[in-house]
């Protein structure tokens, strides 16, 4: 028994030192180094009864988020404070991406803020980012209306189109309300993504890493939510195109109803590059259907805003092939060239909402 133990132990041992002597010597990583894997993705969201999930409060690591569980670290009061504007922003991933050299708030949204900040000196500026990687237009209406709302913002930015087109519109056998594609299923994380972290054992951070990856889809949200893969429609379906075009008036019209100002913002990525998302069929034919619906989507927010006089609409591209890190999210450059963008589009609005809030302190003194 003893010598079945100790070849084990011996065969562990070797395993490890050649493991460390390979990434060592190929991608030239300190052999004492501690190996720490990524945080499972799905760890850091939970389900909700209507947007379907929404991230847990005060994660940390590659999905960071704050007290209220928005993406970043930079916490927010449930009443808006005096002498402030708040900004609202909607969307997939390509808006709750940040680069994480640069720390947990840098994120398009969250250097808008910085830049506001800057502009506006005697105002608090505050951009709560709600994107959320996943997210259709279907599940920001729902999340706004039952969480975004409550914070009182002052101002929308929407920016929805990839997901709506991939996840949903151009999968056979559509139904408006989605649910041809969407699934309401327990937010249930298996055991495979809790196995814990032991940074000093390589060879076990190595089995750990290919069972979460074989097993646990612990980055793929979408299995919490879908079926996929996917079977892609043959054809280009209107309706589909309606069907997102209602999800997003629903949201321009309840932001209005509640006294806050929508601004739809162009959906942009690297055109040229002509990818095509996970978990479709790799065809020409595909593709051709995938961004035929991205440029309709497009189109749709850009009618939306002109049938409404109080909708806003910000064309922010055309971009450069290096402001993505892969063809749709933004890269470092990226991200500041979009924050300042979108900034100088709303730069306006955002004057004429201090300007409303130092007629209402004056309103408010006494005579």
């Amino acid at each position: 028994m003893m010598d079945v133990f100790s070849s084990a132990l011996l065969g562990l041992v070797g395993a490890e030192l050649c493991l460390r002597a390979y990434r060592g010597l190929r991608h030239g990583i300190p052999p004492w180094s501690p190996w720490r894997m990524p945080s499972q993705k799905s760890l850091s969201f939970m389900d909700h009864p209507y947007a379907l999930y929404v991230k847990q409060p005060n994660c940390n690591g590659l999905y960071p988020s704050n007290n209220l569980g928005y993406a970043g670290k930079r916490e927010v009061s449930q009443q808006r404070l005096p002498r402030s504007v708040r900004i609202y922003c909607v969307g997939g991933s390509t808006i709750e991406d940040h680069d994480s050299a640069q720390g947990p708030d840098a994120s398009w949204p969250g250097k808008l803020q910085d830049i506001l900040a800057r502009r506006f000196p005697d105002t608090t500026i505050e951009c709560i980012n709600a994107g959320t990687a996943g997210y259709t237009s279907a599940e920001s209406l729902a999340e706004f209306l039952f969480r975004g709302l409550d914070l009182e913002p002052d101002i929308l930015l929407v920016y929805h189109n990839v997901n709506d087109a991939w996840t949903s519109q151009m999968i056979a056998g559509f139904k408006s309300d989605y649910s041809h594609a969407r699934r309401h299923k327990p937010w249930t994380v298996g055991w495979v993504n809790r196995l814990p972290q032991l940074p000093h054992l390589w060879t076990y951070q190595l089995v750990r890493e290919r069972l979460t990856r074989r097993f646990g889809r612990a980055n793929a949200l979408l299995f919490w939510i879908a079926d996929p893969p996917w079977q892609a429609a043959e054809v280009f379906d209107p309706s589909a195109v309606r069907a997102f075009e209602r999800n997003i008036t629903n949201l321009v019209h309840v932001a209005h109803r509640w006294g806050c100002a929508p601004v739809l913002l162009k959906w942009e990525c690297d055109w040229s590059a002509r990818f095509l998302p996970s978990y479709l069929e790799r065809r020409a034919e595909v593709a051709d259907l995938y961004f035929q619906y991205l440029h309709a989507n497009n189109e749709a927010l850009e009618r939306i805003a002109a049938q409404h006089d109080h909708c806003s609409y910000l064309d922010v591209g055309p971009f450069e092939p290096h402001h993505f890190s892969d063809s749709m999210h933004f890269s470092t450059g990226g991200l500041d060239e979009m924050a300042r963008r979108v900034a100088d589009g709303i730069e306006p609005l955002v004057r004429t909402v201090v300007e409303a809030r130092r007629m209402e302190e004056r309103a408010a003194r006494p005579s």
